[in-house]
């Protein structure tokens, strides 16, 4: 009776007694699983629950101390590599502006589109324009005497991914020349002792956006969705302008060449729905 009335008069009595016996601790989670770990860590934040006992801390390492030599080695190989990119292509731009024949091929043109420039060349191209819900029309031009469905998409996907990354990098370029930032760098560049040009900022690029197949914009503003072309392409299909009839690009896996599909050089096609024309599929 004596030690249940001092248990009774303990302060902490009615929490040990209110505590479940099978109440989460981080001791008990060390012992799981990875996956379930986190699935009862997720449980207990959904019902408001503390996890009692003392959580593992990590080791946060600053990141002076981090600055290992190894790593400034990488950083000074990476500043130098982007330093002889930003230089080569300003070079690639001086040349091709000087020479009359190339002054309207890009610097960063792809070996796609190279390859369909030489192919205009010889005769030997065909040509797809392919237009987008509120962008411009895309044109593509297939260097191969009989190209496929997936060499066009494979096409389509790089030169759409080439012309935004210039739209970014105009973009880019006219916000810094509305700064005033661009005249200071030129008038840096010329005045550098050693020559060597300086750094440019380079501009970076998602692999993949939505924006490639329609307009982004949604209330004047960009909502871009970073999703990958297979995703885009188990969503979007091409249908045929001149003969309205949407085509099959899963057919013969892939390798069905464009005339069995019914395209001709110089066709319009155009991206639409999949849902609308072949129904939901399951997706692979």
């Amino acid at each position: 009776m004596d030690q249940g009335s001092r248990r009774g008069r303990s302060p902490h009595w009615e929490r040990r007694r209110a505590a479940r016996p099978d109440a989460l601790t981080y001791k008990q989670l060390q012992k799981m699983p990875l996956n379930l770990r986190k699935k009862a860590v997720r449980e207990a934040r959904n019902r408001h629950e503390k996890i009692p006992g003392r959580r593992k801390e990590r080791k946060r390492i600053s990141r002076e101390l981090s600055t290992t030599p190894r790593r400034q080695r990488n950083d000074f190989d990476r500043s130098e590599h982007n330093a002889m990119l930003a230089s080569t292509s300003q070079e690639l731009r001086r040349i091709l502006a000087s020479c009359e024949t190339l002054s309207d091929i890009p610097h960063d043109i792809t070996p796609t589109e190279l390859m369909g420039e030489i192919a205009i060349a010889e005769g030997q191209a065909t040509t797809v324009h392919v237009q987008r819900d509120g962008l411009s029309t895309l044109t593509v031009v297939l260097h191969q005497s009989e190209p496929t469905i997936a060499q066009l998409k494979r096409a389509i996907g790089l030169i759409s991914q080439a012309q935004h990354r210039r739209k970014q990098r105009e973009r880019h370029e006219e916000r810094l020349r509305r700064r005033g930032i661009a005249e200071e760098s030129a008038a840096g560049e010329s005045g550098h002792e050693d020559g060597r040009p300086r750094r440019q900022p380079v501009v970076a690029m998602a692999s993949s956006t939505g924006e490639l197949v329609h307009s982004a914009q949604r209330n004047g503003h960009d909502h871009r969705a970073f999703v990958s072309w297979r995703f885009l392409w188990r969503c979007f299909g091409l249908l045929n302008v001149d003969t309205n009839q949407p085509i099959d690009d899963r057919r013969s896996n892939g390798r069905a060449t464009l005339k069995e599909l019914g395209i001709e050089n110089a066709a319009t096609l155009k991206f639409v729905h999949r849902v609308k024309y072949f129904g939901r599929q399951r997706q692979s």
